[in-house]
């Protein structure tokens, strides 16, 4: 979140003394080094600013949302749909991909090698909201494989309308904020008062579902820091030692002390040291550098295991 920190205070204008006063506890918290869930968790915000960090955030994932377009547009290397293409080289029918971020790329990863996914909107330009199990893609005459996207904190391209509806538009401006809201739900106060109704409630139950019965979990750039995932990881874990593996540029210390102590004995955990990787295991829990460089990226993870 520290790209989205410096968006955010690069760009907020407040207005009037609540919103600068408010605005003024989380650029302090900020500067003493908390990151933005912590900056943001526990402080009562003017809804007005609450407004402006929501569409301040869309703007800021959605710029680097179309560069992620055109690349999957223009020649299909992309990393992630490679892996899931090649997930699918077995008799599995279904992929869960249980994701904390607001952008399109588990999407574009899909459209790129041809793989089809569910997000529980129907398809179309104006999207109803059907759930995750109202909806069924056929290939030919049997049911077609599908990756199922769990987007427990919203999309880009979720909306509530000012009439109360919850619609899906694949837009890369942001609407007009007089009829539309972005569903995206910021860390903060809030963040889990919106999570009690739909589209929330049915993706999150989706994602612990799936979470609670997966034979394996792969991990990329994840924090381990949100509750609504890492206590399903926990519980997985330690019911059934599930093979699990963890990549990011850098380790987060959650991320660091799952590994070392909930994650049972069957993990792999990877991230950037100098022009190397670290790589900690149930035989390394302290990590050891190896020189072989970028294997905790999708593109050095698949290149290891493809």
């Amino acid at each position: 979140m520290g790209e989205l920190s410096t968006y955010l205070l690069e760009k907020m204008e407040t207005d009037g003394d609540a919103e600068v006063d408010a605005w003024l506890r989380v650029r302090t918290a900020l500067a003493s080094g908390d990151h933005l869930e912590a900056a943001l968790e526990g402080k009562t915000l003017p809804d007005s600013l609450l407004s402006k960090i929501v569409g301040l955030t869309w703007r800021c994932v959605n710029d680097k949302d179309m560069r992620l377009l055109e690349a999957a547009a223009y020649n299909g290397d992309f990393a992630l749909g490679t892996l899931l293409a090649n997930m699918f080289s077995s008799t599995h029918s279904e992929i869960q991909v249980v994701t904390t971020n607001y952008d399109r790329v588990a999407e574009f990863a899909c459209n790129s090698k041809n793989v089809l996914f569910q997000t529980g909107f129907a398809p179309g330009y104006i999207q109803t909201w059907e759930s995750t199990g109202r909806v069924k893609l056929i290939h030919g005459i049997k049911a077609a494989r599908v990756v199922k996207i769990w987007k427990i904190h919203g999309s880009l391209d979720w909306f509530r309308t000012a009439d109360d509806r919850t619609i899906g538009l694949p837009v890369f401006d942001l609407p007009s904020k007089d009829r539309y809201t972005p569903l995206i739900v910021t860390p903060g106060l809030n963040k889990y008062e919106k999570t009690y109704e739909d589209p929330f409630r049915t993706t999150i139950n989706g994602a612990d579902t799936a979470l609670t019965n997966a034979s394996a979990f792969l991990c990329v750039g994840f924090g381990f820091r949100d509750q609504h995932i890492h206590p399903k990881l926990i519980e997985r874990c330690r019911e059934r030692n599930v093979p699990t593996v963890v990549l990011a540029r850098t380790l987060t210390e959650e991320a660091k002390d799952f590994l070392k102590n909930k994650a049972g004995t069957n993990y792999l955990g990877i991230e950037k040291c100098g022009a190397g990787s670290k790589i900690y295991s149930p035989a390394t829990p302290e990590g050891t550098d190896v020189t072989a460089a970028n294997l905790w990226s999708l593109d050095g993870f698949n290149n290891l295991v493809l």
